[in-house]
C-alpha cells in the first residue's frame, strides 16, 4: 500500500487555499449576476430564444411604429413627388391689423435661423436668442388660422391664449417636426436598416398611397424574415410571430386612415440575422453579451458554491486532527474559552465588522463604483467578513464537539451541574419546591410570550410567530410528564427492591441504568446494602456450618472415649465391690457420664436442627393421641416432684402433617423442661385447641425459681431459666424443640408472665 506522503497540516493548508479560491469564484459569480442588466429577473429570461423575444425589443418596436406613422404624416407634409419641397405651406396667421399671412417651410426655416435655432446631428432643435420674441415689448402675436402639420389644432386649445403664437414659436414647432422627418429619413430611408415596413392606404379614387423603406420587397418577402407582423383593416386578427405585440400599432394604423375605409394594411419585417448596423443590431449584440455574462456568472456561482461545500466538508472532516488515524483531537488555544463566551465574542466581531464595512467600505465604494452599485459592495463585504468570522467560530465548535468537550466546556453545563449538585445535596422537600417553582416560572414565561406575540401578531413580519412558544409550551408539558414518569418508575424499582430484600432475596440488584439525581444514589446505596447483607448472610451461614461441623466432630470425638467410660463404669458396677465409698464414686461417675452423653447427643441434634440437616419423614399424625401418650409417659415422672398434670384435650381427632419421631422429641423436651423447672406441689396445665386452621398445643406451669430472662432468650442455645444452674439441664431443650418445630412447618412461641411460664406449639390442621 502506498504511503500517504502529505501530512494532515499540509492538506488542511491546501484545502484552505482552495476554499479561498472558490470563495472568490463565488463572489465573482454573484458580481457578474448583480451587475447584469437583467438582475432581478431570475434565470427565466435565459430560456428566451433571442433578443426579439424580449420586452426591450418590443419597446424599441413600439417607438419605431410611432416614428413610422409620423413618417406617413410627414411625407405628404414635406414632400412633393418624393422630394423635400421647401415651398410647402406650413401655417396661416392673422395679425391684429387684419392682415393674414401664409408661411411656407422655407419661411419658417429662415425665421428659425434668424433667431439662432439649428438642428443637431441627432436632429434635435438647439440654440435660440437670448431674449425670446414674446418677451419683447413690440412683439407681434398673431392669431393662428390653421396648421398643415396639425389640422385639428383648434380642438386641442383649452385657453383663449392657446390660439395665438409668435412667429418664433411657430418656427420652432416647424423646425421640431422637420427634425423628426430628417430623423426618420436618416434612420429608415437613407441608411440600411434591419426593420422593414410597408404601410398602404387606398384613397377614394382607388389609388394606393404606399409608405415603405422596402420598395424592392413584397409583403410575402417581409413576412419571410425572422420576425414579422401583418395587420389589415378588414380583420381584427394580427398575423405575427412576435412574442410581444406593440400596443400602439392598431391605434396608429386607424388614426392615420384619412379615407374612412378598411382598405389598408401594415406589414413589418425584422431581419433577425441583423446584417445592418442599427439600434436593433446594437441591442442584439448587447443582449448577447449580457446573456453570456449572466451565464458566466451563474457558472462561476455554481462552481464556487460547489467548491465551497466540498472543501468545507473536507476541512470539517480533517479539522482538529493531526494524523489520519483520527485518534487524537488537537484543540486550539482559544477553544478553551466557554462556548457561550466564544459565541458572544463572535457576535461582537460580527458587529465590529458590520460597523467598519459600513463606514470604510462605503467610502471605498464611493471611490471605485458608481452610486447605484455602492450598496452592493457594502453588502457583499459585510457578508464575506461575517462568513469568515463565522467559519472560525464554527470550526472551533466543531473541534470541541469532536473532542467531546462542547457541552462540558459550556457555561450552561457548569450551571446545570451546579443546580443538579445543589438539588442533590438538598432535602427532598427543598428539591421538590425548587422544581415546582421552576415549572411554574417556565409555564408563566411561555404563556406570557404566547399572549404578547398573539396580541401583536399584526405588527410582526410573520403573524404566526406565537405558535413557536405554544409548541415549546406543549413540549415543556410533555417533558415534565416524562420526567415525573421516570421518577415514578425509579421509585417503583426502589420499592420493589426493598420488598424483595425484605423477603430475604439479598442478591436482588437494581438496574441503575437511566437513574439520575438522588434516585441513582439511593438505588446504588440499596445495591451496596444488598451486597453487604449478602456478604453478612454468607458469613453467617459459613459460621453456622463451621459451628455445626465443629460440634459434630467434637461430639464424635467425645463419644468414643465416653462410651468406653460408660462401659467400664458399668463393668465396675457389676463387680459389686464391697467398699461403699467406691460404690458412691461409681454412682457419681455413672450419673455424670450419662449426663455428658445426653449433652453430646443434644449438641449434635441441636446443630442438625438449626442447620436443617435433618431428613424428615412426614406423615399424618393424630396430635390428640400423641399428647395422651406423652401425658402417660410423664405422669409418673411428674409425680416424683409432686406435679399434678391437668389436661384439656378435645374429644375429636386432630390430624397434622409431621415427623412422628421429631414431634415426640419436641413434646418430650417441653415436658422435661416443665419437670425440671416447675415448682413442686403445683399444677401443670396442658391444652389443645383448633384456631384459624391451626392446632395449638399449650403447656403452662409456675416456675420454681424467678424468671429473670426474656422469653426469646430461652430458645437460644445453652440458656436456662435457672441462672444458678442448680438443675441438670443443658440449655438446649427449648432450642432443639423450636428448631424441630420450624423444620416441620409449625410455630413455636414462649410467654413469661411473672413466674408463669407458657409454651405454645402450632401446626396446620389437615382437612378431613
Amino acid at each position: 500500500m502506498k504511503k500517504d506522503i502529505w501530512p494532515v497540516s499540509l492538506k488542511k493548508q491546501f484545502l484552505l487555499l482552495l476554499h479561498a479560491a472558490f470563495l472568490m469564484l463565488f463572489l465573482w459569480g454573484i458580481s457578474f449576476i448583480y451587475f447584469n442588466e437583467n438582475y432581478g429577473r431570475g434565470i427565466r429570461w435565459i430560456r428566451e430564444e433571442s433578443y426579439a423575444d424580449t420586452l426591450p425589443f418590443t419597446e424599441q418596436l413600439e417607438a419605431d411604429v410611432e416614428m413610422i406613422f409620423k413618417y406617413v404624416k410627414y411625407k405628404d407634409l414635406f414632400e412633393t413627388d418624393g422630394k423635400l419641397d421647401y415651398n410647402k405651406d406650413m401655417v396661416c396667421v392673422t395679425f391684429s391689423s387684419g392682415k393674414s399671412m401664409i408661411y411656407t417651410l422655407n419661411d419658417m426655416i429662415r425665421e428659425a435661423k434668424s433667431r439662432g435655432y439649428y438642428l443637431t446631428d441627432t436632429f434635435e432643435v438647439a440654440g435660440g436668442p437670448a431674449v425670446h420674441e414674446r418677451d419683447t415689448q413690440n412683439a407681434a402675436i398673431p392669431l393662428i388660422e390653421w396648421k398643415t402639420y396639425d389640422p385639428h389644432a383648434s380642438e386641442h386649445y383649452t385657453e383663449p391664449g392657446d390660439a395665438y403664437a409668435t412667429r418664433e414659436e411657430l418656427a420652432v414647432e416647424v423646425l421640431t417636426i422637420l427634425g423628426e422627418y430628417y430623423q426618420i429619413q436618416y434612420n429608415y430611408m437613407d441608411r440600411p436598416s434591419n426593420l422593414y415596413f410597408r404601410v398602404s392606404y387606398m384613397d377614394g379614387m382607388g389609388q394606393e398611397r404606399l409608405y415603405t423603406n422596402a420598395e424592392q420587397y413584397l409583403v410575402e418577402d417581409l413576412m419571410g424574415f425572422g420576425r414579422y407582423l401583418y395587420l389589415s383593416g378588414d380583420s381584427i386578427l394580427i398575423d405575427t410571430n412576435l412574442k410581444y405585440i406593440p400596443g400602439n400599432i392598431t391605434s396608429e394604423l386607424e388614426n392615420y386612415n384619412l379615407y374612412g375605409n378598411n382598405d389598408y394594411y401594415i406589414v413589418l419585417g425584422l431581419n433577425t440575422r441583423y446584417p445592418n448596423t442599427d439600434p436593433y443590431s446594437r441591442a442584439h449584440d448587447a443582449y448577447t453579451r449580457v446573456r453570456v455574462n449572466y451565464i458566466t456568472g451563474l457558472l462561476l456561482f455554481a462552481i464556487g458554491a460547489a467548491g465551497l461545500l466540498v472543501t468545507l466538508a473536507c476541512l470539517s472532516y480533517l479539522s482538529g486532527y493531526e494524523t489520519l488515524d483520527r485518534s487524537v483531537v488537537a484543540l486550539a488555544h482559544f477553544d478553551g474559552i466557554p462556548v457561550e463566551c466564544g459565541v458572544v465574542l463572535c457576535l461582537l466581531c460580527l458587529w465590529f465588522c458590520h460597523v467598519v464595512t459600513g463606514k470604510a467600505g462605503g467610502k471605498l465604494a464611493n471611490l471605485l463604483l458608481d452610486e447605484r452599485h455602492r450598496n452592493f459592495f457594502v453588502v457583499i463585504t459585510r457578508w464575506t467578513t461575517a462568513y469568515l468570522v463565522g467559519l472560525v467560530e464554527g470550526f472551533s465548535l466543531l473541534r470541541q464537539y469532536k473532542a467531546r468537550v462542547l457541552w462540558h466546556n459550556s457555561l450552561a453545563c457548569r450551571g446545570w451541574r451546579w443546580c443538579v449538585a445543589a438539588l442533590n445535596n438538598a432535602s427532598f422537600p427543598v428539591e421538590m419546591t425548587a422544581c415546582f417553582l421552576g415549572y411554574l416560572g417556565g409555564n408563566g414565561a411561555l404563556i406570557y410570550a404566547i399572549y404578547y406575540l398573539y396580541g401583536n401578531r399584526e405588527l410582526l413580519p410573520v403573524p404566526f410567530v406565537y405558535l413557536i412558544p405554544a409548541a415549546v409550551l406543549v413540549f415543556f408539558q410533555v417533558w415534565t410528564f416524562l420526567l415525573l414518569y421516570r421518577r415514578s418508575a425509579e421509585t417503583e424499582k426502589i420499592s420493589y427492591a426493598i420488598f424483595k430484600m425484605s423477603e430475604g432475596d439479598t442478591s436482588y440488584k437494581i438496574d441503575t441504568l437511566g437513574f439520575s439525581g438522588k434516585g441513582a444514589g439511593l438505588a446504588q446505596t440499596l445495591n451496596n446494602l444488598g451486597d453487604g447483607l449478602e456478604t453478612a448472610l454468607q458469613e453467617k451461614v459459613k459460621s453456622e456450618r463451621l459451628k455445626a461441623d465443629l460440634i459434630t466432630n467434637v461430639s464424635h470425638d467425645i463419644k468414643t472415649p465416653l462410651t468406653s467410660i460408660i462401659n467400664y463404669v458399668d463393668l465396675l458396677k457389676r463387680e459389686k465391690l464391697p467398699d461403699e465409698k467406691i460404690q458412691r464414686y461409681l454412682e457419681v461417675l455413672d450419673q455424670k457420664s450419662q449426663r455428658l452423653k445426653t449433652l453430646t447427643e443434644d449438641l449434635v441434634e441441636a446443630s442438625k436442627a438449626s442447620s436443617g440437616n435433618l431428613k424428615l419423614e412426614m406423615a399424618n399424625i393424630d396430635l390428640v393421641e400423641m399428647i395422651h401418650q406423652t401425658n402417660g409417659e410423664f405422669e409418673e415422672k411428674f409425680g416424683l416432684r409432686h406435679l399434678e398434670l391437668v389436661a384439656s384435650l378435645p374429644p375429636e381427632t386432630i390430624l397434622i402433617a409431621a415427623d412422628g419421631r421429631r414431634l415426640w422429641r419436641v413434646l418430650e423436651n417441653l415436658y422435661n423442661n416443665t419437670f425440671k423447672y416447675a415448682m413442686e406441689h403445683s399444677r401443670v396445665y396442658v391444652d389443645l385447641e383448633k384456631k384459624n386452621g391451626y392446632a395449638y398445643f399449650t403447656i403452662k406451669n409456675v416456675s420454681q425459681n424467678p424468671l429473670n430472662i426474656n422469653a426469646d432468650e430461652l430458645t437460644e442455645r445453652f440458656v436456662r431459666g435457672d441462672v444458678a444452674r442448680t438443675t441438670d439441664g443443658s440449655g438446649l431443650g427449648l432450642s432443639i424443640a423450636k428448631s424441630l418445630t420450624l423444620l416441620q412447618g409449625g410455630t413455636f412461641d414462649l410467654y413469661i408472665d411473672g413466674d408463669l411460664f407458657k409454651a405454645q406449639v402450632g401446626f396446620p390442621v389437615l382437612s378431613d
